[in-house]
């Protein structure tokens, strides 16, 4: 009986060990607004602002990455973002359009609660 007791008592502890991390979260920035000038969106915290020619990958916005999916939505592969962060709108001079300050609601998409997993959040910009 003792032995019972002990192994059911055992079983109640066993830790949980997560995978590693191997995923990114999808970021839609959805443009509202004329957007006929805008060549690009940046993601921009204060490390600086992400995807730009020949960033630092090891850097903390190193691993964003963007894909122009229409005329007025971006979607962003990142690593991650603090909570609040800026969307950046450029022209192809360079020209700053707009600098949004914004702070998405990620819906969790994979994984499982106790480890988490890959999320997405789509805002709106309005240019």
């Amino acid at each position: 009986m003792a032995v019972l007791v002990t192994v059911m008592g055992l079983t109640g502890c066993v830790s949980f060990a997560c995978p590693a991390i191997g995923w990114t979260n999808a970021l839609t920035v959805q443009l509202d607004g004329d957007t006929s000038a805008v060549d690009q969106v940046q993601l921009c915290t204060d490390d600086g602002c992400a995807p730009v020619g020949d960033e630092d990958i090891t850097g903390p916005l190193g691993l964003v990455t963007a894909e122009k999916k229409t005329d007025d939505a971006w979607t962003f592969a990142v690593d991650g973002l603090p909570d609040t962060f800026t969307v950046r709108t450029l022209a192809a001079d360079g020209t700053m359009l707009s600098d949004t300050e914004v702070t998405p609601e990620w819906d969790r998409i994979g994984g499982s609660e106790q480890c988490g997993g890959p999320s997405e959040a789509t805002i709106t910009v309005r240019t």
